[in-house]
């Protein structure tokens, strides 16, 4: 199954709804700002990861954006400051 990276960003009206979504995905990438993940998904783990999301929040108060980087994105990203470059998840044996 093919594994994309995505940025998924927020901003989330209500602190409590705040914390609940950050601690969502938490388990599924990595902070890469306040309020910004980077994320390896395949396609279950990104429906999982909306789903979970969802449940979290309210659609008339709160936004949540899923980014798919294509892999010449994703070579192109770079950092300056104390953002940890992105670790995959995901390990290939060769």
């Amino acid at each position: 199954m093919s594994c994309y990276r995505y940025l998924v960003i927020y901003d989330i009206a209500h602190p409590g709804r705040l914390q609940r979504v950050a601690r969502v995905l938490e388990g599924f990438g990595q902070r890469m700002q306040k309020s910004v993940f980077e994320c390896e998904l395949d396609a279950a783990e990104l429906e999982e990861l909306q789903a979970r999301v969802l449940r979290c929040i309210r659609t008339d108060e709160d936004a949540v954006q899923y980014l798919r980087l294509c892999a010449r994105d994703s070579q192109q990203i770079r950092h300056d400051g104390p953002v940890r470059p992105f670790a995959s998840r995901h390990y290939y044996l060769i």
